[in-house]
């Protein structure tokens, strides 16, 4: 097992989630459509590559990243080509007479659609609508016997962006149009949707949460100690760093929040420090890569959990969100109490911890990340 860090791992590089991946089974096999609950960096993009590179017999995945997306018709546009490209659907497809003919006939509509749209430049013609062709398919393909399944990631970005560039509207018709495809789709297609930001809190400062209360929500956990200890004794051994059980349980202990890429990173810089020294691995070392992790070498990995305020809050919301967090960074730990008063404040406290800050509990604000925390500390402020 290969150390993947910042990039998606694939294959044998993928530690397995069995536990995410049945659940999301089983909600798929009753029906659901799914949104799938995760902070950034929790692996999420990860099981839906594997789900689409393993599937169970019967299923077909299309996994789509939609986070450039500006607007409804070019969403629209992206699920119709990679639904006619996908050789996984098309295998399916093939196997019932009647799908066939239904999918053909859309992917032949598709490739007008795109030719008609380039002519509309030119002449006063009316728009052909990819939403229009997409939901026809979804209401008349056949798939009795199999499910295809659209893995649609950063679909709460292409959400927000759709709201800053074209207005509350148009944000909110696009998710009137998403859950009335959902209704009307065949009982085999599903659509799981995820994003490191939280849907829910948009829907509801839109004032539009009917439109995703049809959801069904899984949430990406952090690894259980019992798998994080076999997560980082894989990676280690495959780079055969020296390093005792005892260590690698004191590794964890400090990392606290055991999300695979806080592993990864610690990981890779243990490896880094290794091969210079070529001694075993002790507790000083790791204490030591930590708060290296933690500098501005590494801030590709974390300046997104600072920017990323200011592009999903408003400007007097985003600046008191930091406050906090720069408070909480300082403190290491902040009393529930200390915005007991303050209705803004708590909003916000629930956004932060819905996309993985920080949490609450015992009646206290904690970082979920030492790292984090950390490097809150030195940066942020």
């Amino acid at each position: 097992m290969k150390n993947v860090v910042g990039q998606t791992p694939r294959g044998a590089d993928f530690y397995p989630r069995d536990a995410v991946i049945n659940k999301i089974y089983r909600r798929l096999d009753a029906g659901n459509h799914i949104f799938m609950s995760a902070p950034r960096r929790a692996g999420k993009t990860a099981i839906m590559r594997f789900m689409e590179d393993n599937p169970r017999k019967g299923y077909a995945f299309i996994y789509i990243s939609v986070e450039d997306v500006n607007d409804m018709e070019e969403y629209f546009e992206i699920l119709s080509e990679e639904i006619v490209e996908s050789d996984a659907v098309s295998k399916l497809v093939k196997a019932s007479k009647s799908a066939k003919s239904i999918f053909s006939r859309f992917a032949d509509r598709v490739k007008k659609v795109k030719v008609m749209n380039i002519e509309v430049e030119t002449t006063a013609k009316e728009v052909p609508l990819f939403s229009d062709e997409f939901e026809k398919l979804m209401k008349n393909l056949d798939t009795s016997d199999f499910k295809i399944v659209m893995l649609i990631d950063e679909f709460p970005i292409a959400l927000e962006r759709i709201e800053k560039d074209l207005g509350v509207k148009e944000a909110t018709e696009f998710l009137h149009v998403n859950r009335t495809i959902r209704q009307r789709a065949k009982r085999g297609i599903q659509f799981v949707y995820t994003g490191s930001i939280g849907l829910p809190n948009i829907a509801r400062q839109l004032n539009s949460t009917a439109t995703i209360n049809d959801l069904s929500v899984i949430e990406v956990p952090a690894l259980n100690p019992t798998q994080a200890k076999e997560f980082a004794t894989k990676l280690l051994k495959n780079y055969k760093v020296k390093i005792k059980v005892e260590v690698i349980n004191y590794m964890l202990k400090r990392l606290k929040w055991l999300m695979p890429f806080f592993i990864q990173l610690i990981v890779q810089m243990i490896i880094d420090e290794y091969e210079l020294e070529q001694k075993p691995v002790t507790k000083e070392l790791v204490d030591l890569v930590i708060e290296k992790a933690s500098n501005h070498r590494n801030n590709i990995y974390f300046e997104n959990y600072y920017s990323r305020l200011s592009k999903s809050l408003a400007k007097d919301e985003a600046e008191l969100a930091k406050k906090i967090l720069s408070e909480i960074a300082k403190k290491d730990v902040l009393p529930l109490s200390r915005f007991a008063e303050d209705e803004e404040a708590l909003a916000l406290l629930d956004i932060l911890e819905f996309d993985g800050y920080i949490n609450s509990h015992d009646d206290t604000y904690t970082f979920n990340s030492p790292i984090l925390q950390l490097w809150w500390r030195k940066h942020a402020n």
